[in-house]
């Protein structure tokens, strides 16, 4: 299986994705890690990647996702497009569906990171949450009380591994 944590910034994609990592032994991979210097600069003074900015990443993470059976992956996915375009064989999507107020929260106090809380506005814009016709996508309604352990063991129960994890 290929797990892929969707979501908007500050939606906890690699908190979850570290903890999920952890549990299964499964390569994790943070799509953050796959932006060229220019979209990182781009995202850095708070400007949204248009889809032209997207398309070698998503191609990218595409082939990284081809390449190993059991991976998890942080990325976005923000567009319904962007999640046809990494559907590979065994993925499955897990949305993170934040209050906007709790992502304000977190990108506020987060450091070192180039997507800061300017970006927000931009993201929940784009943001085309998964539709009822998207089978492959697990949602998740995240509140500030809810753990990274908490949301890994909810995560592989509703994907049935919690048997084997």
């Amino acid at each position: 299986m290929r797990l892929i944590l969707m979501g908007v910034s500050g939606s906890g994609k690699t908190t979850l994705g570290e903890a999920l990592a952890a549990r299964t032994g499964w390569p994790f991979l943070d799509g953050d890690a796959y932006h060229t210097p220019e979209a990182r600069a781009k995202m850095a003074a708070g400007l949204g990647l248009s889809d032209a900015d997207r398309q070698p990443w998503l191609q990218q993470l595409r082939a990284e996702l081809r390449r190993r059976p059991e991976v998890i992956l942080a990325c976005s996915s923000l567009r319904r497009r962007y999640r046809d375009m990494l559907r590979v064989p065994g993925v499955r999507f897990v949305y993170l569906e934040v209050p906007p107020e709790t992502l304000r929260s977190r990108l506020h106090s987060r450091g070192g990171h180039y997507a800061h809380a300017d970006l927000l506005p931009s993201q929940l814009q784009t943001l085309e949450p998964p539709g009822p016709d998207e089978a492959d996508v697990l949602s998740l309604h995240v509140t500030r009380q809810d753990s990274p352990a908490g949301l890994a063991r909810l995560t592989l129960s509703a994907l049935g591994l919690d048997h084997a994890y």
